[in-house]
This record gives structure tokens, sequence and C-alpha cells, in this order.
């Protein structure tokens, strides 16, 4: 599944993100953010502002079934073939 990544009052896109997926997962210490997504991009920024500086930002994301949520970004990195990979923590917006 495809997802567009926004920040609040931008209407274009600050990521285009390839492959995510949604992972549920139960934790007892903190069951408000037991969501998760993964992402896999072959690049994370769309246009000029870098993703990775808007750590604390929290953001929008859109998924191309017509679902979003707000998210923050919890980690980056890239992986062995230099992809974006990483992980979104949902704060709203999806059925918990």
């Amino acid at each position: 599944m495809k997802a567009m990544l926004l920040l609040p009052n931008n209407p274009d896109p600050v990521s285009i993100l390839e492959e995510v997926e949604i992972v549920h997962y139960n934790q007892a210490n903190h069951p408000a953010d037991s969501i998760r997504v993964t992402y896999k991009s072959p690049r994370l920024n769309a246009g000029k502002t870098m993703v990775e500086m808007q750590r604390d930002s929290k953001m929008t994301l859109r998924l191309e079934d017509g679902r979003s949520c707000t998210v923050l970004l919890q980690h980056s990195s890239i992986d062995s073939k230099g992809n974006a990979v990483g992980v979104l923590r949902v704060l709203d917006g999806f059925p918990r």
C-alpha cells in the first residue's frame, strides 16, 4: 500500500511512501500507542522539506485507500539497497 506524509497547513506531500504496513501490537505500558506504521521508499523526501528534521512535528499520513491519521516519525534509516525505511507512531486516526 502507498501513502503520503503531509505537514500541517501544507497541501503538498513532504514524502511519498511506496510500501507501508500497519502494525498493531499489545503493549501493556502504553496501550494508547499500540499502532505503528512501517515504511519503505526509494526516497524519503518528496520536496525541499527534510522529513528527518520534522521528527517532533505531528504529521498527517494519508493512505491510498482514503484513511488518514496523525503520526510522529519514530525511526528512520537506510537499508542495504539504499531505500529509506522507518517507523511512524500513530497518535490518532485509526481505530484501536
